[in-house]
């Protein structure tokens, strides 16, 4: 959970701050997978579904960086977890290839339900744990990551999309080639507090 931390940052440009990400505007003009993503979740109404949990749709597909593998990530804030496991088994339970499965608390994140099943041919995962989801390490890494490639270019995305292709992860992907050492799920985290000059100049670049 992020606690400490300003994602909206007033002089990122309009499409980088936390609330373009909502819903599925984003997603629906980012790529034609991202189009489809966006159709699929409007036409079973999954948002709608998940609506008294804060639903935020983030990973790759917003991105535009996801692979032939990616699925569609949504985050939800969840105080109970037993009783969203008897939600999920009743308004989820019949899509094909459902399961979910309890992932213990690390010293990061609480301990979550993770969701899985599979619509119209997209896996669909949901992750859900007892915090905001604005305030949730996936939302935080989608953010940061968009403004990253805002500053970097096409080049550097197709850079990530070909590592993620030869099977590394989304954020070691970005902390190998932008040179961050140590846990690179926390590194990219701490800067999403950055404005684009600071961010800039911590990735030793001239700004946009």
């Amino acid at each position: 959970m992020i606690s400490n931390m300003n994602q909206t940052v007033m002089d990122w440009p309009e499409g980088l701050d936390g609330n373009s990400f909502s819903g599925v505007a984003r997603l629906a003009n980012v790529s034609p997978r991202g189009a489809r993503a966006a159709e699929i979740l409007k036409r079973h109404r999954l948002l709608d579904c998940l609506v008294a949990y804060q639903p935020e749709v983030v990973g790759t597909l917003p991105l535009a960086i996801d692979t032939s593998e990616s699925d569609i990530d949504i985050l939800c804030n969840v105080p109970d977890l037993a009783a969203f496991s008897e939600f999920s088994d009743r308004v989820f339970g019949h899509f094909d290839g459902y399961n979910l499965h309890l992932r213990p608390a690390t010293s990061h994140v609480a301990a979550a339900l993770v969701v899985r099943f599979e619509c119209d041919g997209l896996p669909v995962e949901i992750f859900a744990t007892n915090c905001p989801t604005r305030s949730q390490y996936g939302f935080v890494h989608m953010l940061i990551e968009a403004r990253i490639l805002f500053v970097m270019g096409d080049e550097f995305a197709r850079q990530v999309r070909e590592l993620k292709q030869s099977g590394i992860k989304t954020e070691p992907a970005f902390a190998k080639l932008l040179g961050l050492f140590g846990d690179p799920y926390m590194e990219l985290a701490e800067l999403v507090s950055l404005s684009p000059s600071q961010l800039c100049q911590r990735l030793g670049i001239s700004g946009n």
